[in-house]
């Protein structure tokens, strides 16, 4: 995005996202379970990547956000 776009961008995810041993919940339905479940065992090494990868900082420094 940072080459390309010549852009920064926002990158986000939930907590739940990096936990791959966290308890998983009876009853809810495939579409829930495929969007909660899959991959969790590969998040941190993703995380890892994104990491090394970009450069980050803080919001306020890198977009304009006071207001004028």
């Amino acid at each position: 995005m940072n080459r390309q776009e010549q852009r920064p961008a926002i990158f986000y995810f939930h907590p739940w996202e990096i936990d791959p041993e966290q308890p998983r919940v009876n009853g809810v339905g495939i579409k829930t379970r495929f969007r909660h479940y899959l991959n969790l065992h590969r998040t941190k090494e993703r995380l890892n990547r994104l990491l090394t990868d970009f450069q980050w900082d803080r919001v306020d420094r890198v977009f304009d956000v006071s207001g004028q």
